[in-house]
């Protein structure tokens, strides 16, 4: 998503310090020609292309439901709800770090989006020139990363469908294991699987059912049955199908079929096919790798994965495997 795409409508500015008493916040007003407008913008952005990030749903009744509305003019009542929350486990929690809460209400393609990013406070050393002409390093604390640092936590709200995007930002809170904060703590709300969380089980769960129930010499050839069936599927519909890829890679073997919808079932991957982001599809659409035993990769344009004009695949009689390159012109070291 291009974060010029993303309409802010108010921002408000938060201190979580612990050193202070309590959090302090206000509404800062700002327009596309500030420079935290951008700022604002490509934390929003990058966020709603995170396939790590964690997801959730709101249902009516739950915790800040009704302080999340689509009225801009409501923000200020989430605000002072989620900064007293956050602060309260700063203040009690030695591994969370003092930060700036940055507020956002804000709209992406028609739809409103109510954003919370605790952005942590870095030290760095910065050049400065003294009185006297002095030039020295000195460290100034409390500085604010860039929008491309992963040095903060998040959560977005979709107003309208009530569906959120979350950091997956975890500490102790009872010395026992540790908890997603922005899920449990701060929204109440049990954090699903992310996106690639998903496609990576779904790829690990095919992979590992083709090395089960298939001889040596087949694997690679199924492995890439699936990789193919995945890019075109993910092409042509935006979606990932483990019915799709079970058809393709496991019609020719019953045993191998019940073995993957048991792996599935275990995984807790539906057969419904999920919609993926668009830079998921990229991926797909791109390049795969393929893995040799002994350690060497290729990465493959999807088109030529089975296209014998440009890459053919060989194999002897004790089912080793020799990869054939073809209509190369030039080598690039």
């Amino acid at each position: 998503m291009k974060s010029s795409e993303i309409e802010i409508m108010r921002t408000y500015l938060c201190s979580m310090d612990e050193s202070l008493p309590a959090p302090v916040y206000n509404e800062i007003k700002i327009n596309d020609e500030d420079k935290i407008y951008p700022y604002i913008q490509k934390l929003v952005a990058a966020n709603l292309d995170n396939t790590k990030a964690k997801v959730g749903t709101f249902q009516e009744g739950d915790y800040l439901d009704e302080v999340v509305t689509d009225d801009p003019d409501d923000l200020e009542a989430f605000v002072s709800v989620v900064s007293d929350n956050v602060y309260d486990l700063v203040k009690n929690n030695a591994e969370m770090h003092s930060g700036s809460g940055i507020f956002v209400f804000c709209i992406v393609e028609e739809q409103p989006i109510v954003g919370f990013f605790k952005v942590n406070f870095q030290e760095h050393f910065v050049c400065k020139v003294s009185d006297d002409g002095r030039v020295n390093w000195v460290i100034a604390a409390n500085i604010m990363p860039k929008a491309t640092s992963k040095d903060y936590e998040f959560f977005l709200i979709n107003v309208l469908d009530r569906t959120v995007l979350m950091s997956d930002s975890q500490y102790y809170f009872d010395g026992e294991h540790r908890e997603n904060y922005i899920a449990e703590k701060v929204l109440h709300l049990k954090a699903q699987r992310s996106e690639k969380e998903k496609v990576d089980t779904i790829r690990d769960t095919t992979i590992d059912t083709i090395r089960e129930c298939y001889k040596p010499e087949e694997v690679a050839a199924k492995v890439l049955d699936y990789k193919k069936e995945v890019a075109n599927h993910v092409e042509q519909t935006g979606k990932v199908s483990v019915a799709r890829i079970e058809q393709a890679v496991f019609d020719d073997n019953e045993s191998a079929k019940a073995v993957y919808r048991e792996k599935l079932e275990h995984e807790r991957i539906e057969r419904e096919p999920m919609q993926v982001s668009k830079k998921t599809e990229r991926a797909y659409m791109k390049k795969q790798k393929i893995v040799t035993d002994n350690g060497i990769e290729l990465l493959v344009p999807v088109e030529y994965l089975k296209n014998a004009n440009f890459v053919e695949y060989l194999q002897d009689e004790e089912g080793n495997i020799t990869i054939l390159l073809k209509d190369i012109h030039t080598i690039k070291a």
